[in-house]
């Protein structure tokens, strides 16, 4: 019996084949849309979800206090760890962890570099108890080994890439770029997961970390984290409590810039905005509840479209339910048959949306820089999730139409009086085609408005030129300091050079470093934190700065006096530029030294943050960062000649290609980007699913028009009448999804604009043409399929009244 019922609604999807292609389509499209943000989410939400103790676990994370304004930081003080094993008897387990930008050397046996191996953000200094608190495996050695300084850990890739061979890595040796210290390979680690928030590639004893033995608290090393493992059972809001005694002890309660602490659950760690993680891929709970929402709207708009197409051919399949019920079928026989076909077709549109999602990862993880893989043995819950999915929409999709077929009287099926219900104003069909519009308008003005925002940024004056220049990391050990001087000196010879720099960091970047002062030979420090920047006498020109008092930095190496920001001098109560020149300043364990000059602001943070205080000085200690300013022409040229001449000037350097500074500009906005990039996808696909809609419900109001059409037209209506009035009640339910998108649009955009400290001031205009784009949308589509029921010959129609 159900291979016959299976084998009769295969003969009808065949015979309704248009109907059964249109729904398979849409369907289709709208899955494999779901199953990508399926994946994505649940392969970013299961990130480091394999440690056993996780429930258990908790980040330790600071609290700044500046000027009143919360500052959250996710690194901890130097001394942290050892005062936390010292006083809280209820921690297990307490771990430093701490991510190093360094560069590995491969030494040969006569003690030359072998190759050098760049290791950005991928080495980590840690004590054994991390590897206790998470479970990463070790496939030889263990973390033990780690205890003793000059030892060091190896992923299984890492040591392939090393030595070629990783059961042959143990007991090698290895060196740090600026370290003449040889390291002995004492463990190797199962490579971890490439969604995890620790990308370790090489774990280094904690003893060999630059400031393992510092005791200062009011400094925080974003880059060093503290994990703890509680002890079952503890009440960590009690351990709360006792934190904020805890760190009362060791902060001065007189310092307007003491940190306060807090325990971050480990769960939190991979969503929360509020801090970040070592990895920086970055997706908050608000941008993957969003893609949530996307596709649940996608399937939504599928949905219906299925009903209105169902719907719609009704009337087509009156005759077969008369039929049958005389036959003596009954109404759940008849329900249960046309819930089978949408079995059927939802069926195969899973199968077409598995196969275009398999097609689709490739580039989609590329573009959200994850893997995503289709692997239903390594994520059992993806079966689940598709079963899931076919049962849903079958039943969503498939009971009203089965519902309103099924209910047709069999006398009146049989001698065709079946007609359309008439399409009212409140009917199931308009509301839902008013939503599936609403849902589209919103997409369309959420895009435009992205789209704007993101052009905002990338035109909006930032106060200093970063066309044509070139960062590149430069050693920062004694010996290669003494020959910044002369490497600045060769470079500016080449023809292709306009001006090289000397600086710790570029006006704008991620990696300021804050620090407190004092205001003329005061004991007291100021109540807020100002951005440090030194940088040599040709950064202002180079990067275009422009003083608006007293003089530029001169060309030494030590610091003789101090440039600041309008933003400072305002905070520091000056009103005016000429007011804080020869005033003294010293900055946290560096020279008191005169104000010098003034410069006006240009923005040391992205757009995401208002400008902060900043001080700018000359020290040669702290230069991490050469710029060089490129001529227009033979670009190319002059790069491979800084090559050449860096490998002259430090021969036992690693050399990294330099980035353009503009680049690493536009990168602060990626994610905005991509989030502007995913929406006009989505918008895409909406609006072409919604044209699917369209289509299926004007053969809808077409079908129970076709008498009404043939009457105007022998009372001599012309087409374009005709075309009209089949419009006019889909522009009606168009103007009321405008109503409902707007206001809608204009919450959750102004929401999302107040995250960004420099925004554009909220357009109209977008709403605007969504509008008209919408309705232009609609008019083609409907009057595409209204032109041909308006020219068919109205005899036909009449004919059998």
């Amino acid at each position: 019996m159900f291979a016959l019922n299976l084998k009769i609604a295969f003969r009808n999807l065949w015979k309704h084949r248009g109907y059964a292609i249109f729904n398979i389509i849409g369907l289709a499209i709208s899955l494999t849309c779901v199953l990508i943000i399926f994946l994505f989410i649940h392969q970013w939400l299961s990130a480091d979800n394999f440690h056993p103790k996780a429930n258990r676990t908790y980040r330790v994370v600071s609290i700044g206090n500046n000027k009143g304004v919360r500052n959250p930081m996710m690194g901890v003080p130097a001394p942290m760890a050892n005062a936390l094993r010292a006083e809280f008897p209820q921690l297990e387990k307490v771990a430093n962890i701490a991510q190093s930008f360094q560069v590995v050397d491969v030494p040969e046996s006569n003690g030359t570099i072998k190759q050098h191996f760049r290791e950005y953000g991928s080495l980590f200094y840690t004590d054994p108890a991390f590897f206790e608190i998470l479970n990463f495996p070790w496939l030889m050695g263990s973390p033990s080994s780690l205890n003793a300084p000059l030892h060091m850990a190896l992923t299984q890739s890492t040591a392939v890439k090393y030595f070629g061979n990783w059961q042959n890595a143990m007991g090698k040796k290895l060196k740090l770029a600026g370290d003449d210290r040889l390291y002995e390979v004492t463990g190797i680690m199962k490579d971890i997961p490439s969604n995890s928030d620790f990308p370790i590639h090489v774990a280094v004893s904690f003893q060999n970390y630059y400031n393992a033995t510092s005791t200062r608290w009011n400094s925080v090393d974003q880059g060093h984290h503290c994990y703890v493992l509680a002890k079952p059972g503890t009440d960590m809001a009690s351990l709360q409590q006792q934190l904020s005694t805890f760190t009362k002890k060791y902060y001065d309660p007189k310092d307007p810039l003491s940190n306060t602490h807090e325990f971050q659950s480990f769960a939190t760690i991979h969503t929360d905005d509020n801090y970040g993680t070592f990895s920086g891929k970055h997706y908050t709970n608000g941008q993957l509840n969003a893609l949530k929402i996307i596709g649940a709207f996608l399937l939504l708009i599928a949905c219906i479209n299925f009903i209105n197409m169902a719907t719609a051919q009704a009337v087509s399949r009156s005759k077969e339910v008369g039929v049958r019920k005389v036959l003596g079928s009954t109404r759940k026989q008849l329900m249960v048959r046309f819930l089978g076909e949408t079995f059927i077709i939802t069926l195969i549109a899973i199968i077409i949306a598995c196969i275009l999602t398999e097609t689709c990862l490739p580039i989609v993880g590329n573009f959200l820089d994850q893997q995503i893989s289709f692997n239903i043995q390594q994520y059992p819950v993806l079966l689940v999730f598709i079963f899931t999915l076919w049962v849903c929409i079958s039943f969503l999709a498939g009971t009203y139409p089965a519902l309103i077929i099924s209910g047709y009287n069999p006398i009146s099926a049989l001698k065709s009086k079946i007609r359309a219900q008439k399409v009212d104003a409140f009917s199931l069909r308009n509301i839902l085609v008013v939503l599936q519009f609403s849902v589209t308008l919103v997409l369309i003005i959420a895009t435009l408005i992205v789209v704007k925002q993101i052009n905002f940024f990338k035109n909006k004056p930032l106060g200093f030129n970063d066309r044509a220049i070139v960062q590149l990391n430069v050693p920062s050990d004694s010996l290669s300091k003494l020959r910044f001087a002369s490497f600045k000196q060769k470079l500016m010879a080449n023809s292709g050079i306009e001006m090289v720099s000397y600086a710790y960091t570029a006006p704008s970047t991620s990696s300021n470093n804050f620090t407190s002062f004092y205001l003329n030979n005061s004991s007291e420090k100021g109540d807020f934190l100002v951005c440090n920047k030194p940088a040599d006498e040709d950064y202002f020109k180079l990067f275009g700065l422009r003083l608006l008092a007293g003089k530029p930095l001169s060309k030494t190496d030590t610091t003789t006096g101090y440039i600041l920001n309008e933003t400072m001098l305002h905070q520091l109560n000056f009103k005016k530029p000429d007011e804080a020149i020869g005033k003294m300043l010293k900055l946290n364990k560096r020279a008191n030294a005169p104000i010098i000059g003034v410069v006006q602001n240009f923005n040391n943070l992205s757009l995401h943050g208002e400008i902060t205080p900043v001080v700018l000085y000359t020290s040669k200690d702290e230069y991490q960062t050469l710029f060089v300013k490129l001529a227009p022409s033979h670009m190319q040229a002059t790069l491979k000649a800084i090559a050449n001449d860096f490998s002259s000037f430090f021969p036992n350097q690693f050399y990294e290609q330099p980035s353009f500074y503009d680049q690493y500009i536009a990168n602060y906005y990626l994610v905005e980007e991509k989030t502007a990039t995913l929406l006009s996808t989505f918008t895409g696909i909406a609006i072409f699913i919604s044209c699917f809609g369209l289509f299926s419900l004007i053969s809808f109001v077409a079908v129970q028009r076709t008498k009404e059409m043939a009457i105007r037209k022998v009372l001599g209506a012309t087409t374009v009448e005709l075309v009209k009035q089949l419009n006019h009640s889909f522009v009606k339910m168009m103007l009321i999804a405008n109503l409902i998108a707007w206001p809608l649009s204009y919450i959750l955009l102004t929401k999302w604009l107040q995250t960004f400290a420099y925004k554009i001031d909220f357009p109209w205009q977008p709403f605007i043409w969504a509008g008209l784009s919408s309705v232009l949308i609609l008019v083609v589509t409907v009057s595409f399929r209204a032109y041909k029921t308006a020219v068919s010959n109205p005899i036909n129609a009449l004919k059998y009244e």
